[in-house]
């Protein structure tokens, strides 16, 4: 019988040799994507996204500022908050993605609804009239992004070993044998809550983290202020709210996004687990990033709803309040009801209904921006982990 042959019941049955797909070795250093790879792969998935959903933005504020103007023709007072899951951002809309007070709003026909929106915005600006105005805010919350993809990876890696580890030991302890553990089928083994718990804390740290650079950036975008200017602004908030007042929204932003990120996250990597995929396709991603969006989107909405309007609150006051001279805005010293209570507030007037009030358009919204940006970082990853095993 020749090399490779085996008899079976009396007949020789020849192996035939079965060639499957090489297995990145994510385990072994040389295969393992650098800090600045993860840093580029956020990057590029972070600009595709901000291109992509810069459009539906800008239609969103033109809507909503028409509507706004037509009842009160002035922008001087008005904010408007991007949010789709990935970034948060409070904006000043005087930029030339809304109409201007005066003449052009009386004269200008009223959009009903997106799709009207979007075609007037490029009958009337051409197609780049989509990415205008909100381009320079969404394109400086791409560090942030970064840094929040970032933080997920390590915090779910560090977390997922010591999950094993731990499993590892009990069952080593059960056993009292020294059996050998597969690192590469750990991800697998990982439940829910490890992702889950993982984009908590990502989300926790991040938005802790850009707080108080947010506020600097909301308050530059009140006109021509100079450095001296704002560090007398922050002083004085620091004065008046403590040191804690540099974190003023925090709560309600916390609140809103990280359940929303524990929820896609865990969302995400159980579907990777039930279908045993460890490098998933561009596809895959991206159909499980949008329904990963839709379901944390849904499920956060009563708090996306009272957040919302919340952080259009202060960014009216940091905007607007001339924190630097002391002054006080008309209801400064009425004390904001809570999160809660607003919540409740909601739910007595109008049921559950309301507190998932708009969450269609909503969900339109987000689950773009969670498909692609998901589906651009895992394809950069993999692209650099086939890369270093092609130079192999």
């Amino acid at each position: 019988m020749g090399k490779g042959d085996t008899r079976m019941g009396g007949m020789e049955v020849e192996e035939v040799p079965v060639h499957l797909p090489p297995q990145i070795p994510s385990q072994e250093p040389r295969y393992q994507i650098k800090p600045m790879e993860y840093v580029i792969s956020a990057l590029i998935g972070g600009l595709i996204t901000t291109i992509v959903v810069t459009p539906l933005e800008v239609v969103k504020t033109r809507v909503q500022t028409q509507h706004a103007m037509r009842h009160k023709p002035t922008i001087s007072k008005m904010c408007y908050v991007f949010h789709n899951g990935l970034m948060t951002h409070v904006c000043k809309p005087n930029t030339e993605c809304v109409p201007k007070p005066g003449r052009d709003i009386n004269n200008m026909r009223p959009l009903r609804g997106a799709m009207d929106a979007l075609l007037k915005i490029v009958c009337g600006s051409g197609i780049a009239g989509l990415w205008s105005g909100l381009s320079p805010t969404l394109i400086s919350a791409l560090p942030s992004t970064i840094i929040y993809f970032l933080t997920y990876e390590y915090l779910n890696s560090s977390f997922s070993k010591l999950y094993t580890n731990s499993r590892q030991s009990s069952q080593t302890v059960e056993t009292g044998l020294k059996g050998s553990f597969d690192l590469a089928q750990a991800p697998l083994a990982v439940p829910y809550f490890v992702p889950m718990a993982s984009g908590i804390c990502s989300r926790t740290i991040v938005v802790t983290a850009i707080t108080p650079i947010e506020m600097v950036r909301i308050k530059m975008q009140s006109g021509y202020i100079t450095y001296e200017e704002l560090w007398r602004v922050m002083r004085t908030l620091v004065r008046q709210h403590g040191v804690l007042g540099l974190w003023r929204g925090w709560p309600p932003t916390v609140m809103r996004d990280a359940p929303f990120s524990g929820t896609y996250w865990a969302t995400y990597e159980s579907i990777k687990r039930s279908f045993a995929v460890t490098e998933p396709t561009f596809w895959f991603s991206f159909f499980s990033g949008a329904v990963s969006g839709a379901l944390a989107t849904f499920v956060t909405m009563p708090f996306d709803l009272i957040t919302t309007h919340t952080q259009i609150e202060l960014g009216q006051d940091v905007l607007y309040k001339d924190l630097s001279s002391g002054g006080k805005t008309k209801n400064a010293d009425k004390a904001r009801p809570s999160v809660f209570s607003r919540l409740a507030d909601i739910y007595r007037q109008q049921g559950v209904r309301g507190l998932y009030m708009g969450v269609m358009p909503r969900i339109l919204r987000v689950v773009p921006a969670c498909a692609i940006m998901i589906s651009t970082f895992e394809y950069s990853k993999a692209f650099f982990s086939h890369h270093k095993l092609d130079m192999k």
